[in-house]
């Protein structure tokens, strides 16, 4: 006995392009330079000022020196291996920074489900240090 859905065809899963991944990343690197500014700082991305410094895992450009951190955009559907870039880039370990936004599957498009920032602990600790003695925090 034939199925009721045997006429319908069967879809092919796929395969999405380097440069899907790649424009994807671009976008998200844009995405993020778009809040640092809106939140005043002076930020662009390093493939459009140093080559060297994109090259070194850092994708977000500092042009004041106002940062805390070098920060590297990741848009995947896997955790970043963050030791491993981490251990590629010449950058302070206390200062290397990923955001990461977490990419799932949804029907025919990929989204994002969340983004995370993941930090050395000595610059989290500095980060929240000025909170510590508040009390309405």
């Amino acid at each position: 006995m034939k199925s009721k859905n045997s006429s319908i065809p069967k879809t092919k899963n796929k395969k999405r392009s380097p440069g899907y991944s790649r424009n994807k990343g671009n976008a998200y690197e844009r995405k993020i330079v778009k809040e640092l500014k809106e939140l005043g700082f002076d930020v662009s991305t390093t493939r459009l000022v140093s080559k060297s410094e994109d090259a070194n895992k850092v994708d977000i450009h500092d042009n004041r020196g106002d940062l805390p951190c070098k920060i590297q955009v990741k848009s995947t559907q896997q955790i970043p291996p963050y030791f491993k870039i981490r251990s590629e880039s010449t950058v302070d370990p206390d200062e290397f920074t990923i955001i990461w936004s977490k990419q799932e599957k949804k029907e025919t498009n990929i989204v994002s489900v969340g983004e995370v920032v993941m930090i050395p602990k000595r610059l989290f600790y500095k980060l929240i240090k000025p909170y510590a003695n508040k009390s309405n925090v």
